[in-house]
C-alpha cells in the first residue's frame, strides 16, 4: 500500500518537474528570438507639375495689295476671255483702256487690268463658263507714260509703198483725231486706236482694208517727198515728234 503511494507522489513530481522544465525553455526560447525591427514607411515624393509650352503658331502672312497690271494680247485672244480670267466685264476691261470696238486687237497690246485677281480665280458668273485660252497664262508687263514717235518712213514718193511707221515705247496712249502732216498741208487723221506699249502702226498712202496694225489714207498720189518735214501731232495740237523724210 504504501509502495503504491509513493509511486504515486514520484509520478505527480517527475510530470511537474516536466512542465517546469518546458515553461523554462519557452522563456528561454522567446529571450533568444531577437523582436522584428519596425517598419519604416517609404515617403512618397509628391508630384511636380511641369508647366507644358502652348505651341508656337507661326505668323500669317498678310497679302499684300496689287495694282493695276498690263496683259500682253496673244494669239487667239478675245477681249472676253481675258475679262473672263481676270473676273471682270468686257465693259471694264474696253472704258480702262479706251477701246471702242471689242472684236479689234492686235497681237503684242498691252491691255490694263483694271481690278487683277491675284489668286487667279474669277468670281462665279452666272454666263457659261469661259472656254480656256489656247494660249498660256497672261503675261503681265509693268506700265508707264507713252513715247509715241514716228519710227520711219519707206518708199515715200512712191504711192503703193509709201508708208509711214509710228511706234509706241512707252504706255498705252489712245491716238484718237492725232494727225500726221507736212508743211504743204497734207494731213493724216487718226481714228480711235489705242497704241499699246512696243508695238506699232502702219500708216500706207494707199487704199486697203483698214487693221490695227496698218491704216490706210486712200490716197490717189503719193503725201511724202524726200527731205521734208513730217510732223505728229496729238488731238490737242501739240507737236509729239517730227522726222524728215530720208
Amino acid at each position: 500500500m504504501r509502495t503504491r503511494t509513493w509511486a504515486i507522489v514520484i509520478g505527480v513530481n517527475v510530470v511537474i518537474s516536466a512542465l517546469v522544465m518546458l515553461a523554462v525553455l519557452f522563456v528561454w526560447e522567446r529571450a533568444r528570438t531577437p523582436a522584428p525591427p519596425p517598419t519604416t514607411p517609404t515617403p512618397v515624393q509628391p508630384a511636380t507639375a511641369q508647366a507644358v509650352s502652348p505651341a508656337t503658331v507661326p505668323p500669317v502672312a498678310s497679302p499684300t495689295p496689287s495694282g493695276p497690271l498690263m496683259y500682253t494680247v496673244q494669239a487667239g485672244d478675245t477681249l472676253l476671255a481675258i475679262a473672263r480670267v481676270y473676273g471682270i466685264s468686257v465693259e471694264e476691261l474696253m472704258t480702262a483702256n479706251g477701246l471702242v470696238d471689242p472684236n479689234v486687237l492686235q497681237v503684242g497690246q498691252a491691255l490694263i487690268i483694271p481690278f487683277p485677281t491675284p489668286t487667279g480665280n474669277p468670281p462665279a458668273e452666272s454666263s457659261p463658263p469661259a472656254e480656256p485660252l489656247p494660249t498660256p497664262l497672261p503675261t503681265l508687263t509693268p506700265s508707264g507714260p507713252p513715247l509715241v514717235e514716228i519710227a520711219q518712213v519707206l518708199g515715200s514718193g512712191d504711192l503703193v509703198a509709201e508708208v509711214v511707221i509710228v511706234r509706241n515705247r512707252g504706255g498705252a496712249i489712245s491716238l484718237d483725231r492725232w494727225t500726221l502732216s507736212d508743211a504743204e498741208g497734207n494731213t493724216f487723221t487718226f481714228p480711235a486706236l489705242t497704241l499699246f506699249a512696243d508695238t506699232q502702226v502702219n500708216v500706207h498712202s494707199t487704199t486697203g482694208d483698214t487693221a490695227p496694225t496698218d491704216l490706210y489714207w486712200d490716197r490717189t498720189t503719193p503725201a511724202w517727198n524726200g527731205g521734208e518735214l513730217i510732223t505728229l501731232r496729238d488731238a490737242s495740237g501739240n507737236v509729239v515728234d517730227t522726222y524728215i523724210v530720208p
